[in-house]
């Protein structure tokens, strides 16, 4: 998917790419990596809604690599929201997937950082809002 249509304009792979390259180094290393994995598994995630989720991440994250089960709650309730609303972009329908897959390759890859909590909090507070 080249283009994803927003409130004020498309998100094109410049767009995308100048997203990406916001992100701390950390930040773009796990992006390729979940490209790359989700490829390799046949479920790849859409690369906007990856650069999205890791965007909104970084801004309000302390370190960019750590993630707690509350942040993630906070992501998904609305942190993710917020941060497509201040570009003026609608939020791309794949951000769940996009943050459970950031999440899966960066457990099994120990990229996580140490403070961050163990995977089975990070995901179980996915499953609780998946639910509701």
């Amino acid at each position: 998917m080249d283009e994803i249509t927003c409130s004020d304009e498309v998100v094109t792979p410049a767009h995308r790419r100048e997203m990406r390259n916001g992100l701390p180094h950390d930040l773009r290393v796990l992006y390729r990596a979940v490209l790359i994995d989700t490829i390799r598994n046949g479920v790849p995630v859409d690369p906007s809604a990856l650069a999205v989720v890791l965007a909104a991440h970084h801004s309000i994250a302390d370190e960019p690599l750590a993630f707690t089960g509350e942040h993630v709650e906070q992501l998904l309730w609305f942190g993710i929201h917020e941060y497509c609303e201040d570009l003026g972009i609608v939020t791309p329908s794949g951000c769940f997937d996009a943050l459970h897959a950031a999440l899966a390759t960066a457990t099994a890859s120990s990229l996580l950082a140490r403070q961050s909590d163990p995977a089975r909090q990070l995901f179980s507070a996915m499953d609780s809002l998946r639910a509701s």
